[in-house]
């Protein structure tokens, strides 16, 4: 687990770059959300309290979990908001309407692969600063953070960034290429 832990870093996004990926998803009340790496569970705070959205978070870090469970609660959207202790590769995303995910760009190759087969036609998924390596963004906005450092944002739609097709490579998926 320490190796996974190495490579799952926790990284929080400030809450200004979360409004902003929340409302370039579209995440609209009621929505069923998953925040893949939630750490201590701001982003299913902000999509809770100011979205409405149905929120939960997926965390390996048992201290984190803890941490974030805490955070939902002082929030007031326990029940509204729920954290599961688990790997993200191992948590089925079909279900979601909208996924944010903050990844450490030494999995998003695997991270493609599992939003690929696994999320459902018209699934919105935003990444923070890590794209996907092989399919291109419906979307991509930059953000300053008053530092050095700008903040990235990719959207992606599951059945526009890519389609069901025949199998390719084992997948049952193919991406698909977008003009422009």
């Amino acid at each position: 687990m320490l190796r996974e832990l190495a490579e799952l870093p926790f990284l929080p996004s400030p809450d200004s770059v979360i409004r902003t990926a929340l409302t370039l998803a579209e995440l609209k009340p009621g929505e069923l959300f998953v925040d893949l790496g939630c750490g201590d569970g701001r982003v299913l705070i902000i999509a809770v309290k100011e979205f409405g959205a149905q929120a939960v978070g997926v965390e390996l870090n048992p201290l984190l979990v803890r941490l974030a469970l805490r955070e939902v609660r002082l929030a007031g959207v326990y029940g509204l908001a729920s954290i599961i202790h688990g790997d993200l590769f191992s948590f089925n995303v079909e279900p979601f309407d909208v996924i944010y995910c903050y990844p450490s760009p030494s999995v998003t190759r695997r991270l493609e692969l599992k939003l690929i087969s696994e999320c459902k036609e018209g699934c919105r998924i935003i990444l923070h600063d890590h794209p996907l390596p092989s399919v291109k963004p419906l979307v991509s906005v930059t953000l300053p953070s008053g530092s050095v450092h700008l903040h990235k944002l990719y959207l992606y739609v599951a059945g526009r960034s890519w389609t069901p097709s025949e199998p390719v490579g084992g997948r049952g998926l193919r991406r698909k290429r977008l003009s422009g």
